[in-house]
């Protein structure tokens, strides 16, 4: 009986053994995007010298005596760049004050939909979203405005802002 146990498990493990090593997966295709690659790395590829993913804060027009501002994020490289969401806020900004203290935080007491949503950005295109900031007392505040898609916390913007 002993030795039908161990010719069991020498057959188990030769049979175990036969299947390492071998990957019969396919190949990867060359245009496939990698999702490991590091953001903003400007290697060079077939003689092309990527650019960066820009973020930028613009003032846009009052609306209603409150300030407005514009943030993007311009794909200047030659890949398309996948923004992954786990809610339905993609934006978030908090105000300071000349002491640095927050004095506003856009997404504090709010809910937003718990559902993963992708956004792809193409070479040359940009993504944009408004931002209507909240009354403030006169004097001068710095404003931060941020990505809030998984592990792109590199396209924050700050920016010195004057309310009147």
């Amino acid at each position: 009986m002993k030795k039908l146990i161990m010719a069991f498990t020498g057959l188990f493990l030769l049979a175990g053994l036969t299947g390492c090593g071998t990957d019969s997966s396919p190949e990867p295709e060359p245009d496939s995007q990698e999702t490991n690659a590091a953001p903003d790395s400007n290697q060079t590829e077939k003689g092309i010298v990527a650019g960066s993913m820009e973020p930028s804060l613009i003032e846009q027009e009052a609306k209603n005596g409150k300030l407005v501002y514009k943030y993007k994020i311009k794909n200047q490289t030659e890949k398309e760049k996948t923004f992954v969401f786990s809610t339905g806020q993609t934006i978030d900004f908090e105000i300071k004050d000349k002491n640095g203290e927050v004095v506003y935080r856009d997404s504090e007491g709010k809910m937003y939909t718990q559902a993963i949503q992708e956004i792809t950005v193409k070479q040359g295109e940009e993504f944009s979203r408004s931002l209507t900031l909240p009354n403030l007392e006169s004097g001068t505040y710095t404003l931060t405005v941020w990505l809030t898609a998984k592990g792109e916390d590199q396209y924050k913007v700050k920016q010195e802002i004057n309310v009147p």
